[in-house]
């Protein structure tokens, strides 16, 4: 969330959705909190918050050796893998997005498209994933993707750096991010702006949405203690999310054409997203968080 988009916004599990809305004991996220007081730090709910950060941590390290993958095949000149290697990549950051308003120099070194750097395209410092996903896609050029690649691994392994600043997070900035990327989703992200070469904006979607179901849920309970109708409405509103996607099975974590999504399918994503900002809204009201 990159640059402008971010300042625009905050104005204002496996794939196929295994675990995925209404926060069932079997979901991944469930249970990690280790309890909804305060701890010696004085933070509000800092266990919640570190029950998120140990999710993020974890994808961070997972994003490492698939952004490597990546490199390897535009090095070894290899279309079709390198292709297939930049759509496995995309999701972990897709999900850990949801903080980067804590890292906003490495969420613009990793993800940043042109409409965020002044110059766009024609600047240097626009070296993103997208820019690796118009040179392949668009271009075709393995050649000149080979050394964002490079640099993608740089920026890779500083996220986990940054996730470790653990003075960076707060319950405040998890809903901030949770509201900020859900409605990101609705009002810009669904214009395919977000995935225009590779057209896998439906993968983003889908990894956006899991990686603010894996923040919300170590505060589900609290919700859930203040607010029970809150929180059936934030499991709700994630179901009905994901259930937009549904008509979209994937096939080896490849999500079909976002392009092939008729205008009244892109309406229902639009409304979900949308639909979960409000709930979040609430839950976050119900805590004092927003």
């Amino acid at each position: 969330m990159a640059g402008l988009r971010r300042r625009e916004v905050l104005r204002g599990l496996a794939l196929g959705g295994a675990g995925f809305g209404g926060l069932r004991p079997s979901s991944p996220f469930v249970g990690r909190a280790r309890d909804a007081t305060p701890t010696g730090s004085g933070e509000r709910f800092a266990a919640e918050v570190d029950a998120g950060l140990d999710y993020f941590r974890r994808r961070a390290a997972e994003q490492v050796p698939l952004v490597a993958a990546l490199r390897d095949g535009i090095a070894e000149g290899d279309m079709e893998r390198a292709k297939t290697a930049y759509v496995a990549a995309r999701p972990p950051y897709e999900e850990i997005e949801v903080l980067a308003a804590s890292f906003p120099e490495t969420d613009e070194a990793i993800d940043a498209r042109p409409c965020a750097i002044a110059g766009g395209e024609s600047s240097p410092a626009y070296r993103s994933v997208h820019r690796i996903e118009s040179l392949l896609f668009r271009d075709g050029d393995l050649v000149a993707a080979l050394p964002y690649a490079d640099g993608l691994i740089g920026s890779a392994n500083a996220l986990l750096v940054d996730l470790d600043r653990r003075e960076g997070f707060d319950a405040v900035r998890t809903f901030e991010g949770m509201l900020a990327l859900s409605e990101e989703v609705a009002s810009k992200k669904v214009s395919s702006e977000e995935e225009t070469w590779s057209d896998q904006s439906l993968l983003i979607f889908f990894h956006n949405w899991r990686g603010i179901e894996s923040q919300y849920a170590p505060f589900a309970p609290a919700v859930e203690l203040t607010d029970a109708s809150t929180a059936s409405a934030v499991g709700d509103a994630l179901a009905s999310a994901i259930a937009t996607l549904k008509p979209y099975p994937t096939g080896n974590g490849v999500f079909p054409a976002y392009s092939a999504v008729p205008a009244s399918a892109r309406g229902e994503i639009v409304r979900a997203s949308y639909g979960l900002r409000d709930a979040l809204t609430r839950a976050g009201s119900a805590l004092d968080l927003v």
